[in-house]
This record gives C-alpha cells, sequence and structure tokens, in this order.
C-alpha cells in the first residue's frame, strides 16, 4: 500500500466502492420485500452507475466522450 495521498485515495475510491454495493444491495433487498420491484431495479441500476463511476473513474470521461461524438460537438 503506497502511503500517501495518492494511497488514501485510492483506499477510499475502493471503500467507497464497496459501501455503494452494500447500499445498492440493501435497499434493493428492501424495496423488492415491500414488493416496489421497479424502485428496486431503478434503486440498483443507479447505485451501480455510482459504483462504476467511483471505482473506475476514468469511465465518465468515456462516456462524456462518446456522447459528444453522438451530439457531433467535437
Amino acid at each position: 500500500m503506497n502511503i500517501g495521498f495518492d494511497g488514501l485515495l485510492d483506499w477510499a475510491s475502493e471503500q467507497g466502492g464497496n459501501l455503494i454495493l452494500v447500499a445498492a444491495i440493501f435497499f434493493a433487498i428492501m424495496l423488492a420485500f415491500k414488493r416496489q420491484f421497479i424502485g428496486a431495479i431503478g434503486t440498483f441500476l443507479v447505485l451501480l452507475v455510482a459504483y462504476l463511476i467511483v471505482s473506475k473513474p476514468d469511465v465518465l470521461g468515456k462516456i462524456s466522450e462518446w456522447a459528444a461524438k453522438l451530439v457531433g460537438i467535437n
């Protein structure tokens, strides 16, 4: 493990991703037991996207480049 700001940032990113993943599973199960299946699926998908952005921050840049090409801004 790298001791310093880079190591701390990597550790926080990893732990934040794990926390988001646990929250996604918890809220999806909680809403499923309340028979709100659409809310459970939506919550799980939104938190899954948040997990991907936190665990791999370069994904956000790739998505924005793809959207810019799609719209024709480049």
